[in-house]
């Protein structure tokens, strides 16, 4: 197993999602029902793909408002001239754009109770979802207690202190929950500043809490206007220390621990570098990850291949996943076509055997029609899902 040399390709979508919004409605009708939001035309692109702890499935999320649930199927790395079909076991749509997902991390396939996830969206409560059936087992309202509005996360994840508590970032605010007192609200509340009109100071950070990450007992929180916090006791303890990301960028969207736990990678909208930071000094950047190409608005995933050797891989605007080596002086160590639009998405394999890629650009209109005015050039629609044997 590398990330070093050029991959297999052993599944796919195929060309099934190369289409609009409503026509993958029409197509899938009448399991789901398009929510009605935005362009019908828009491009039906996937935002991004997740493994589930277990390994088995891939969860996606795409333009249509619609979780997929892809389970892999057992003789995936057999020996095959063609890749695989891969056909969404179970679909679960949204009313709303996805905000954010989080799936149970002690998921197993082989316990059916097990297989869940936490999903949030706007002017709603949070939703434990089924992953297997489309079926909503339970709520957890985060409200604004002067407006009484709902809040809607940016960023979740489960504790690994305690898979049965999740954390979620809002704006200047951090949540904690009880997965089993469903209906309720958190149980503690992290105000990032002590109010609005605040002044900030180098404990304090204001804005909306994009990115969370835990490694260590040690909670870091990204937010959009480029600052990162760091918490003691998994996020309920002291504030260790808060600071503003170097270079440009468009906000954080993630937050990576290194494998040894040392280090903090940052990931940013409209940003070709990924930044690393030592976390015994808060603030202190000792290394950028360049080499992809990433200055888009759009989401892009990265992934760091904790039961490799820690290499980091990251999508690109440009169809390319890009490689990185630990302690690679931030040069890239090795790229490969995957896609022929926009990498919006890529995940590691838990036991590192296969890696998954998803693809796709918003595009309104219809396929084949030009980019702008002044252009001829058709566009290339490519909304997939790819599973790469590493």
């Amino acid at each position: 197993m590398s990330l070093l040399k050029p991959p297999k390709l052993v599944a796919s979508t195929g060309t099934t999602y190369n289409c609009s919004v409503a026509e993958t409605s029409a197509r899938e009708s009448p399991l789901q029902k398009w929510s009605g939001l935005g362009n019908p035309h828009e491009s039906n692109l996937f935002k991004s793909a997740e493994w589930s702890p277990d390994g088995t499935c891939v969860l996606t999320n795409s333009e249509d408002n619609i979780l997929r649930t892809f389970v892999l199927p057992v003789d995936l790395l057999d020996l095959s001239d063609e890749p695989k079909s891969l056909t969404p076991y179970s679909q679960t749509p949204s009313a709303e754009p996805i905000s954010c997902v989080a799936i149970y991390p002690s998921m197993s396939l082989a316990e059916p109770a097990t297989c869940c996830f936490l999903k949030s969206t706007r002017d709603h409560p949070i939703h434990l979802h089924d992953l297997l059936t489309t079926n909503t087992r339970a709520s957890y309202p985060l409200i604004n207690p002067q407006t009484e509005k709902y809040l809607s996360p940016q960023s979740m994840l489960f504790s690994p202190e305690d898979t049965n508590k999740f954390i979620v970032g809002a704006t200047s605010q951090i949540s904690f929950f009880d997965l089993q007192r469903p209906g309720e609200g958190p149980y503690l509340d992290l105000k990032t500043i002590p109010t609005r009109r605040s002044v900030q100071t180098g404990e304090t950070m204001k804005g909306i809490v994009s990115a969370l990450a835990i490694d260590n007992g040690v909670l870091a929180a990204g937010t959009l206007s480029r600052q990162v916090g760091l918490y003691d006791n998994c996020g309920s303890g002291s504030t260790i220390g808060v600071f503003t990301v170097d270079g440009e960028g468009g906000g954080i969207t993630q937050l990576l621990w290194s494998k040894c736990g040392r280090y903090l990678h940052v990931v940013e909208r409209k940003s070709d570098v990924i930044s690393v930071y030592d976390v015994r000094v808060a603030g202190e950047k000792v290394e950028s990850l360049e080499g992809r190409m990433a200055r888009t608005n759009q989401r892009i995933g990265v992934d760091i291949a904790y039961s490799l050797e820690g290499e980091v891989v990251s999508g690109g605007i440009d169809g390319m996943i890009t490689v990185w080596e630990t302690g690679g002086k931030g040069e890239k160590a090795f790229e490969w076509k995957a896609h022929d639009d926009v990498v919006s998405g890529a995940a590691i394999h838990p036991g590192g055997v296969v890696m998954a890629t998803c693809s796709g650009a918003r595009k309104p209109g219809g396929p084949g029609e030009s980019l702008d005015d002044e252009s001829s050039e058709e566009r290339k629609w490519d909304n997939s899902l790819m599973i790469w044997a590493l």
